[in-house]
């Protein structure tokens, strides 16, 4: 009896094996045949236009007032820093750009690939055009899921730090405050850089946090349904119906303690730290995050941890500095305002 059995159950396998390998030289064949087509779109795109080299980068374009040479110029030395020795694949990878009239009303060709742009952009708008649309390969969905959002070049990394100084000063969080006093590990929890098991108490460590992020933050989401009595025990202060709710939330949902400029901040030190192939080792390391941080830099977790928070701080906004004139100015001005008052028909008895 069970030799039939086995049989049966070979002979489904093999159907099941053949399936999988006719989907498989299926998708190849669609594959090739988009290669085919997305080359035959890029040559249409761009047939009889000029070309601006500026580094390794290449841009085609037609020919317009779009200051595009000035624009490379300017993107091209923020492009090196962040990607390194990276950045020379960047001449197989040409930026298409298709300048239009943006007051036209006449009809023009369709283009499935590049950028189509107007033509009356300044100089500053198709240098953030360039740099936001840098030509490399996506990161990998680990990197990506952590960071947020793609990691571009920055003209101003220094206005990124002070934004970043700014969320350690103001977050209401005890672990982000604890890294601004210099708790490093306190630092690597809200980064997330190491394991990620018990993110809630070490994000979010206090009761009235946790209180806060139920009410504030996810209220109309648990304030009904089966969920209802813990979120009405949880707005009683109890801190057990508030975690357990927070605990039933889908992963990747909890709200992070500091925002996307952060994590982009502490890439930064890590390719600054590890010079210029620091970018390559990043994506070829497949470990948790802040090993792959540290491999790139080419130094310990606890060092780049610690080098990020000293540039964060070093980067703190300056204090307005007033002339020796301003508090005098300000007494005088309090002085008239405070005559005409006083000459006010309500003023007097």
């Amino acid at each position: 009896m069970l030799v039939p059995h086995a049989w049966a159950q070979d002979t489904v396998v093999i159907r099941l094996q053949g399936r999988a390998d006719s989907l498989l030289r299926a998708w190849r064949d669609a594959q090739a045949i988009a290669n085919v087509a997305d080359s035959l779109e890029r040559e249409r795109a761009t047939a009889g236009r000029d070309t601006i080299a500026v580094g390794h980068l290449r841009i085609i374009a037609n020919r317009s007032p779009l200051p595009l040479r000035q624009a490379a110029e300017r993107a091209w030395p923020a492009i090196d820093s962040l990607y390194g020795s990276a950045a020379a694949d960047l001449i197989q990878y040409p930026y298409i750009i298709r300048a239009v009239d943006p007051d036209t009303t006449v009809r023009r060709s369709v283009y499935h690939v590049g950028l189509e742009v107007p033509w009356d952009l300044d100089l500053r708008w198709t240098t953030t055009l360039l740099l936001a649309n840098v030509p490399v390969p996506p990161l990998d969905r680990p990197l990506a899921d952590w960071l947020g959002a793609p990691l571009r070049p920055s003209l101003d990394p220094a206005d990124e730090r002070r934004t970043v100084y700014l969320q350690l000063v103001t977050a209401p969080s005890q672990a982000v405050r604890a890294c601004f006093l210099g708790v490093l590990a306190r630092c690597a929890d809200v980064l997330a850089l190491g394991d990620t098991s018990g993110l809630l108490e070490r994000w979010y460590p206090s009761p009235p946090e946790r209180r806060a992020l139920v009410t504030e933050s996810f209220g109309d989401f648990f304030n009904h349904g089966a969920n209802a009595q813990a979120f009405q025990a949880c707005l009683a202060l109890s801190d057990a119906a508030c975690t357990g709710l927070l605990r039933t939330l889908p992963p990747g949902t909890l709200p992070r303690p500091l925002a996307y400029a952060a994590r982009a901040t502490i890439v930064r030190e890590a390719l600054r730290l590890g010079g210029r192939d620091s970018y390559r080792r990043l994506l070829e390391s497949d470990v948790q995050i802040g090993e792959r941080l540290a491999a790139a830099a080419g130094v310990g977790l606890d060092s780049l941890v610690g080098a990020w928070r000293n540039a964060i701080v070093a980067a703190r906004p300056t204090a307005v500095a007033l002339p020796w004139w301003a508090v005098d100015a300000a007494f005088g001005w309090l002085a008239f305002f405070g005559a005409c008052g006083m000459r006010s028909s309500r003023w007097r008895l």
